[in-house]
């Protein structure tokens, strides 16, 4: 009962402040269209690169590696002033090598390996920066139902996705899901930077209430 009215807290919380309700859905979205393509790798490894275990060891090196990197990067750089910014703008290119990858050709693994690089380097600066970002602006009584909440959905859409994934990539191809969750990656944060309500969210730090955000 504690958890359930905790979360019921939470999703009153969120659904009070708009720019809060956008990141969650796009968060969640992301999170249907980008999980099940990590999980069909092996089987673009084989099917469309026409490799095998050492294939795929390296491609999932070069996203570990890319992580760290960026990782690393977020640390000693700290991103833009605005996290928001920094996140969004790091969505775009995490987009951009998840669709480089979609539609590299068989003959193209060496070009794939850099791509799941480049966007494993970008992830942990989407993620670091966010979570910054909420940290900052969710205030602290707030902040363990609104990560709940926000992992919860996120969490409850990788199977679903996946269950959707594999369908849809036997009647188009493997590569297409790829393609799907890297073009949305790109869409859903370019717009986000039209959005006042997400991109001055940080304007109103630890405010926690009101109508008006």
């Amino acid at each position: 009962r504690a958890v359930l009215a905790d979360m019921r807290e939470g999703l009153r919380f969120v659904l009070g402040w708009r720019g809060l309700v956008l990141i969650m859905g796009m968060a969640t979205l992301l999170n249907f269209l980008v999980n099940p393509a990590f999980a069909l790798l092996p089987i673009l490894v084989t099917g469309h690169f026409r490799g095998g275990a050492l294939q795929l060891a390296w491609l999932q090196s070069a996203w570990g590696l890319g992580m760290l990197a960026g990782g690393l990067t977020l640390t000693v750089w700290g991103g833009f002033k605005r996290r928001i910014v920094t996140a969004m703008l790091a969505l775009v290119l995490q987009g951009a090598g998840l669709t480089i990858l979609g539609i590299t050709p068989p003959s193209g693994l060496r070009l794939a390996i850099g791509a799941l690089f480049f966007a494993g380097f970008m992830n942990p600066i989407v993620n670091g920066s966010f979570d910054a970002a909420m940290q900052a602006v969710v205030p602290l009584q707030m902040q363990g139902r609104f990560f709940t909440l926000v992992i919860s959905a996120c969490a409850a859409m990788s199977p679903l996705g996946l269950a959707i994934a594999g369908p849809v990539s036997d009647a188009l191809s493997i590569q297409a899901w790829f393609v799907f969750g890297g073009v949305a990656c790109i869409l859903l944060g370019a717009a986000m930077f039209s959005v006042p309500a997400v991109m001055h969210i940080e304007d109103k730090r630890s405010a926690g209430a009101g109508s008006s955000r």
